[in-house]
């Protein structure tokens, strides 16, 4: 008798550990933590029209700066985003994943600007929760968004 309850006691442990992975398993994963833009306005530059008062994502030194807009969409034809960085600075575009597994986003970022005005095309190949960083002479600007799949409406 003492085996059979030391059996029923080790499977019902083993019970218990396999529910409580499986109730584990299928908690919500916390909250893509999405980085606040700013309402500001950025240094004027001779070569663009007036840029408005965002909202933007802007690094502490304020010499770095990304156009939110209306958001980002996943997919093949991209996102035009505006930056303003050090004037003549080479503008330096990654991206990762957050919440599941993809490719690194892609950016464009074209040559010709050479005050601090700078148009970039990025591709985000998967809708989800993404931290995108860029490099821009001695700034780095780090946020997180949200990127809406392709078909959504903004």
């Amino acid at each position: 008798m003492p085996r059979f309850s030391l059996l029923l006691l080790l499977l019902a442990g083993a019970s218990l550990s396999a529910c409580q992975t499986a109730a584990a398993a299928a908690l919500p994963t916390p909250a893509c933590p999405v980085s606040t833009p700013a309402v500001d306005t950025p240094p004027d530059d001779p070569n663009a029209d007036p840029f408005g008062d965002g909202p933007w994502f802007i690094t502490a030194d304020r010499r770095l700066w990304a156009y939110w807009g209306s958001g980002w969409q996943a997919g093949p034809d991209g996102n035009k985003i505006i930056w303003i960085r050090p004037a003549g600075a080479q503008l330096e575009v990654t991206g990762r994943r957050l919440d599941g597994p993809a490719d690194p986003l892609r950016a464009w970022v074209p040559d010709g600007y050479g005050t601090g005005f700078q148009v970039t095309a990025v591709y985000v190949p998967a809708a989800g929760c993404w931290e995108v960083t860029a490099e821009a002479g001695q700034s780095e600007l780090r946020f997180t968004v949200m990127v809406a799949a392709a078909d959504a409406a903004p």
